[in-house]
């Protein structure tokens, strides 16, 4: 029996980021990183731009901010894909470009919700819906991933599943790693040759 797609605000709740503009600050509050790009694409298992920790933009907050913990499935708006935090990167906080997705654990798996808002036909039907007209920049809105439907098989479906994305995400970024530095090896070894 085929179960009906249910609603994403229906099996996990959903915490923007705020607008860095809007952070009240206080050179005597304590330092603190957001969750930019490049700990999105290292989450993500994907290459990422490396940035040197000196030109990280660090704020000094005197109120309550979002920080990411541990574990948190986290949505970047600006690349429409999902990914769960890691430990390197926990304690950051999260700009207005990313959302803090709390799933409800008896109805979904988080690793299985990170591969069907990032893979499933279904999502990406409905992302390219959620864009379709967008000339410049191809940015999710909340309230439209908050509409998003999926359809849930049981949960020791979607642990499975889950579990064998993050795997092959893992495994494809340690192998592409293990190409470009064989690449590289070659590559100094030719020059090698030459002189």
């Amino acid at each position: 029996m085929k179960t009906e797609p249910v609603p994403y605000s229906t099996v996990a709740s959903f915490t923007p980021g705020a607008h860095v503009s809007r952070i009240r600050q206080n050179d005597e509050a304590k330092a603190c990183r957001f969750y930019a790009t490049e700990q999105f694409m290292s989450d993500c298992w994907q290459p990422g731009n490396t940035i040197n920790g000196d030109k990280e933009q660090v704020v000094r907050p005197t109120q309550a901010v979002l920080s990411v913990r541990t574990g948190d499935v986290v949505i970047s708006l600006i690349h429409g894909k999902a990914a769960i935090v890691s430990p390197e990167h926990a304690g950051r906080l999260l700009s207005n470009n990313y959302v803090r997705i709390e799933v409800d654990g008896s109805k979904v798996v988080p690793a299985w919700f990170v591969w069907h808002f990032n893979e499933s036909k279904e999502s990406r039907r409905q992302q390219a819906l959620a864009t379709q007209g967008s000339t410049f920049v191809l940015r999710l809105s909340l309230t439209e991933v908050r509409q998003f439907t999926a359809t849930l098989p049981p949960l020791n479906k979607q642990k499975a599943i889950g579990g064998l994305y993050l795997a092959t995400i893992e495994k494809r970024h340690y192998q592409e790693r293990l190409a470009a530095l064989n690449e590289q090896q070659i590559l100094s070894q030719l020059s090698d040759m030459i002189q």
